[in-house]
């Protein structure tokens, strides 16, 4: 994982160290009353899909994306700059400075951060986690939606009745 140097824009404190992209589905929290000891992916799955069907009739499930800063003198969780409309407010830069790679020299792309894998299984319950486990599916880095039809039909669930 690639380090950054970047400052804390309210102390003035530089720091280096490394960010972690993270992602939520909207109502991806149906997750937060379960365990995976007490209900399978694929059941959380169909659970999920009741909730955002019923919101979204477009099938277009909005995706929030954070940045985990983990630096020698500081750490934090922000939103991610340059994301969709839906997210407004404050992100990462209204905190810290421009990233800037401590190998290269060079600005930070945000595009080649990496995104983490959330799961859902005995040894790792990841909020949300239930959807990359039971298809399988992953967004690209600052995806804006999910497209419901096509996360069910081109997952491994497609045979199942959601």
């Amino acid at each position: 994982m690639k380090n950054y140097k970047f400052t804390f824009l309210k102390t003035g404190i530089e720091s280096i160290g490394t960010l972690k992209v993270h992602w939520e589905v909207d109502r991806d929290i149906v997750s937060d009353d379960y365990t995976p000891f007490n209900i399978t992916a694929k059941k959380l799955l169909k659970k999920w899909l009741e909730l955002v069907r019923e919101k979204y009739p477009n099938n277009l499930i909005p995706i929030y994306w954070f940045v985990e800063v983990r630096g020698d003198r500081t750490s934090g969780f922000e939103a991610m700059p340059f994301q969709h409309e839906l997210q407004k407010g404050t992100n990462f830069l209204d905190y810290y400075s421009y990233p800037i790679d401590c190998e290269t020299n060079k600005p930070i792309n945000w595009l080649e951060l990496p995104v983490r894998d959330k799961l859902w299984f005995r040894s790792r319950d990841d909020k949300g986690g239930f959807i990359q486990q039971a298809t399988g599916w992953k967004p690209s880095i600052l995806q804006p939606y999910v497209y419901l039809p096509s996360l069910i039909n081109s997952s491994c669930i497609t045979n199942e009745k959601y």
